[in-house]
């Protein structure tokens, strides 16, 4: 229908000025930083050339401005920076560190970026990249890895990368920058090694299942 198209492409319109307009505030907001500024969503506004009024509705705080800046603007660890063919406990021993030296070197904004993901009502959602990376740096030992046991391990691994450990090492453990990271690097590789090990020993047969097979 005629009017259904015309409605989904004036909505599409709308949704990607949105998106134009978010990814401007956000950017202008990451300049200022990088000027030495702590930005408020009317200084973002201004260098953006939008109406503060525009920007509140986006943003109504600065600590959401902020945290989006550390989502979006910071970018992240990676970059497609992943070292192709090392082994896989190598692999994600380099990621699980070079992720924790991010999120260290980039701590307080993620630590609020964490604090108003866990409110629904500020509508902020953590991207799943670590997904991601950890598929990358696994890539080579997947097709020998039984699935279930890949996804275990795919898993687990998540629970090492990003802000999230950082604040477990530092508030609950109490541990140092390099010990937290080499803790981190060394559950890591432990749950890689574990995890290719598996692959070589014989699966147990529960033992009403190998009576019915041998016809007792």
């Amino acid at each position: 229908m005629p009017g259904q198209a015309t409605f989904k492409k004036n909505r599409k319109g709308r949704e990607s000025q949105k998106n134009r307009t978010r990814k401007a505030l956000v950017a202008a907001a990451a300049g200022l930083l990088r000027d030495g500024r702590q930005p408020t969503v009317s200084d973002a506004a201004e260098a953006a050339e939008i109406s503060r009024a525009t920007a509140y509705r986006y943003f109504p705080t600065q600590e959401m401005l902020l945290a989006e800046v550390a989502l979006f603007a910071v970018g992240g660890p990676l970059r497609s920076q992943m070292e192709p063919k090392l082994p896989a406990p190598d692999a994600i021993g380099r990621l699980v560190r070079r992720v924790g030296e991010w999120a260290y070197a980039n701590e307080q904004p993620l630590r609020t970026l964490l604090r108003l993901s866990l409110d629904p009502a500020t509508g902020i959602r953590r991207p799943g990249h670590r997904r991601e990376w950890i598929a990358e740096a696994l890539a080579t030992v997947r097709s020998r890895m039984d699935p279930k046991t890949y996804n275990r391990l795919a898993t687990s691994l998540t629970l090492l990368l990003g802000i999230d450990p950082v604040v477990v090492m530092k508030d609950i453990a109490r541990a140092s920058r390099e010990q937290a990271l080499d803790a981190l690097e060394w559950a890591a590789r432990t749950l890689v090694e574990r995890a290719q090990d598996e692959k070589d020993q014989p699966r147990r047969v529960p033992k009403d299942t190998e009576s019915h097979a041998l016809g007792q």
